[in-house]
């Protein structure tokens, strides 16, 4: 039986300031790395309301009507969705659904009448083919690369009912787990400066993963 080695803190810190080292020599030569998201002027903010969590975003949205999860992996925010928002329908969309494994969701999907709905392959594309002003709310937990988050935004947008909401999970602009890009931040701005759209709820998460809910101004 194979053991892994144990890794340190210190030499974690010690990779993290080599790679602070590059990035800063990279910065140095007009190098680009992260995707700063452009600040918002104040009336774009002076509604939204800050709130704990997630799951507090979605106790704030009104009962039934028809939702869409982008992103779905096991299934168990899907579950959330169901249980504290009572949608009529809820859509999933996801290009590999074979890891959806939560065992309720499982067993709406051969509900009948069917509540619950997957779209497997490309979600932008799949979003593409839904009826439009059909969604009160998307839920965007897809492609994190700011390029993604483009494509998700713009598929979404002819889909929204002209009340309804844009929902972003992992709302930042660097991923401290994975030490990745996440472009959610930049493209979110980006959005709400070119369109007339507003932040309405800001949900805080223990590793800033945050959540934003985006609403028409």
């Amino acid at each position: 039986m194979t053991t892994t080695p144990k890794v340190t803190f210190e030499e974690v810190e010690r990779k993290r300031r080599e790679f602070a080292k590059s990035l800063k020599a990279f910065a140095a030569n007009k190098g680009r790395y992260h995707n700063p998201a452009p600040e918002l002027p104040a009336h774009k903010l002076a509604d939204c309301k800050l709130l704990p969590n997630r799951m507090a975003i979605l106790d704030e949205l009104p009962k039934g009507g028809v939702i869409a999860e982008v992103g779905v992996d096991r299934g168990d925010f899907s579950l959330e969705l169901l249980t504290r928002c009572e949608p009529e329908r809820l859509h999933l969309f996801d290009i590999d659904i074979s890891r959806l494994v939560n065992p309720t969701i499982r067993a709406e999907l051969s509900a009948t009448p069917p509540r619950v709905r997957t779209h497997v392959g490309d979600s932008s594309s799949n979003l593409s083919k839904m009826p439009d002003a059909y969604f009160d709310v998307i839920y965007i937990d897809g492609d994190h690369a700011y390029d993604g988050v483009v494509r998700g935004i713009e598929a979404s947008l002819p889909k929204i009912k002209p009340d309804g909401a844009l929902i972003f999970n992992d709302y930042t602009v660097w991923s401290a787990a994975t030490m990745f890009h996440c472009g959610v931040a930049r493209a979110v701005h980006e959005f709400c400066l070119a369109n007339p759209w507003k932040f309405k709820y800001l949900a805080l998460q223990s590793m800033m993963y945050n959540d934003v809910m985006l609403v028409p101004e």
